[in-house]
């Protein structure tokens, strides 16, 4: 599964955007998966717990909507 490993990196990408922009807790993390990516959504939700424990993302909800395509990215960090 090589999700946990995306989205391990995901959270260090996203705790590092939100110190550099003075960002202290994020409630809401949306991600945009393409249909016909490699990357498994209901593998993301699974990993997901894990890849944030410990992190300042630990309490912060993921949201994962489908789209058209291969595409694979972050969307939207919505800020407390």
């Amino acid at each position: 599964m090589h999700e946990l490993g995306i989205m391990m990196h995901i959270v260090e990408t996203v705790e590092t955007f939100a110190k550099e922009q003075g960002v202290n807790q994020i409630k809401t993390l949306v991600l945009q998966v393409g249909e016909e990516s490699p990357v498994v959504p209901q593998y993301l939700r699974a990993c997901y717990p894990a890849a944030v424990d410990g992190t300042t993302l630990q309490d912060t909800e993921l949201e994962i909507e489908i789209i058209p395509g291969r595409d694979f990215l972050i969307k939207e960090i919505v800020a407390l």
